[in-house]
């Protein structure tokens, strides 16, 4: 049994001798010059990774503290409500206003329109009213 064991291990040592390639120098620099390059490419992409990542824990920091302070907020507001007193207005009350309301933007328009207008058409629509009025 000693014996098998030894010649396994002679093959097993065989199959793990490395293979040489025989290049010429150009090869072999510009082999090394592409690795070299591959290796510059994936450090710089490990860079790109973590400085991604960084970004987005500081991206997520800010939302929480965005949220938190939005909470706030709304928790201040609900009490700020909470402590008005609210008057109940009848419904009647309520028409009438909406009614005012209607009319005045109604009738802000035409006024608005007038003073828009420039001197001179203001002038010929005066003058187009007084002989109206003469006739």
């Amino acid at each position: 049994m000693k014996k098998t064991s030894k010649k396994r291990r002679e093959i097993e040592i065989k199959d793990r001798d490395p293979v040489y390639l025989k290049l010429e120098y150009d090869e072999a620099v510009k082999t090394k010059k592409d690795l070299l390059l591959s290796e510059l490419s994936l450090l710089t992409i490990l860079k790109i990774i973590k400085e991604y990542n960084t970004l987005r824990a500081e991206e997520l920091r800010l939302k929480s503290n965005i949220y938190k302070a939005i909470r706030e907020l709304d928790m201040s507001i609900r009490k700020t409500k909470s402590s008005f007193p609210f008057l109940k207005i009848p419904e009647k009350l309520k028409r009438k206003e909406i009614a005012k309301i209607e009319s005045a933007e109604e009738i802000k328009p035409m006024k608005e329109m007038i003073f828009d207008e420039d001197l001179e058409s203001q002038l010929k629509s005066i003058q187009e009213r007084l002989k109206s009025m003469g006739r």
